[in-house]
């Protein structure tokens, strides 16, 4: 009996042992597979890619609203690569200049753009009506070279003194009389001239060679596309007051303010000291 025991004792134990070998060796490929998992992972790569949000057409100068930008994630060898626009290292489309029109909700890759780096940029953004024109940047609106970009949209505006009919008429009695002077109560009038215009470029002038010496020194330009019809306008009337330039959005509805407007209580000052100097 105890050889029989025995022997079943140790036939036991080889086939635990048997069943133990087996399922180990059954679970050594789990190992692998992780290994494959990384493997598959560490080959996709992540595109920055453009979508725009209407409809372009070529030539068009794209702006911040006129597309969105995201990540996504794909294979290494896939054919949307070709989507990357990450390349172009600036963050943006902003200023960039479509070369084929380009439908909403659509890729927009690298090859439709031109860059405004390029020395056809601006002559390929104008229309045979369209030249440019330079807005000087001074040191008093420097402001500006910070404020705007190539692709934004400004409006042009016209600062200039408003003289009322009452004052031409003092001012000519005035001076035939030889002595007086034009009336004081002339008030200033702000008025829209042309918008939108795109901005092109913004060429800064070099001032290695020295300091800045007067609030007249030109720092740079802004260069404007505008058709010829603005061009006659803007050449008429520049010598008339002071040029400037403010975004084409968030303007007044009619694109003209008026001192006494604007402040009415001055001209309410000027009413009663007009008053006590008829009363003296």
């Amino acid at each position: 009996m105890n050889h029989r025991i025995m022997f079943f004792i140790s036939l036991i134990v080889i086939v635990v042992g048997v069943i133990g070998i087996w399922v180990f060796v059954s679970g050594e490929p789990a190992a692998p597979a992780t290994t494959a998992v990384n493997t598959q992972d560490s080959t996709k790569r992540r595109l920055t890619v453009a979508v725009a949000k209407t409809d372009l057409t070529h030539g068009h100068i794209i702006r911040s609203e006129d597309y969105q930008l995201s990540e996504i994630s794909v294979e290494e060898n896939s054919d949307l690569a070709s989507l990357d626009i990450s390349a172009l290292n600036t963050g943006s489309l902003r200023g960039y200049r479509l070369k084929s029109s380009i439908k909403a909700e659509s890729y927009i890759v690298a090859n439709m753009l031109e860059s405004f780096d390029s020395p056809d940029y601006v002559l390929n953004s104008l229309h045979n009506d369209e030249m440019t024109y330079s807005f000087p940047i001074k040191a008093t609106n420097s402001y500006l070279l910070n404020s705007l970009a190539v692709g934004d949209e400004v409006a042009l505006y016209l600062r200039m003194l408003e003289v009322s009919n009452d004052s031409r008429m003092k001012a000519q009695i005035g001076l035939e009389s030889g002595g007086g002077s034009p009336n004081k109560s002339d008030k200033y009038v702000l008025s829209r001239l042309i918008s939108p215009l795109t901005v092109l470029r913004m060429p800064k002038v070099d001032l290695s060679g020295g300091l800045l010496s007067k609030d007249d020194d030109v720092l740079g330009y802004i260069q404007l596309k505008a058709k010829t019809k603005d061009l006659e306008f803007i050449h008429t009337v520049e010598k008339v007051g002071e040029l400037l330039l403010l975004p084409a959005k968030g303007g007044s509805e009619d694109g003209k303010i008026r001192l006494d407007t604007l402040l009415p209580q001055l001209r309410t000052i000027k009413e009663i000291r007009g008053s006590h100097r008829a009363q003296g």
